[in-house]
């Protein structure tokens, strides 16, 4: 009867151990894919960074 509470007791924290790595699993796709939005949008910024400096060397010439 004592083994009881404490498979118990290993049962909840093998759960609790289990849903922590999906939190972080979580995080680490979540962080991810903000990394790769970061990226896109700086591409982005450095392309119309490019541009706009192309058309102001156009209109001073």
């Amino acid at each position: 009867m004592n083994d009881e509470p404490e498979n118990h007791t290993i049962r909840l924290l093998q759960e609790m151990r289990s849903e922590m790595k999906a939190m972080r699993e979580d995080l680490t796709l979540r962080i991810d894919g903000i990394t790769h939005i970061m990226t896109l949008l700086a591409g982005h910024y450095h392309s119309v960074e490019d541009r706009l400096s192309s058309l102001e060397d156009r209109h001073k010439g």
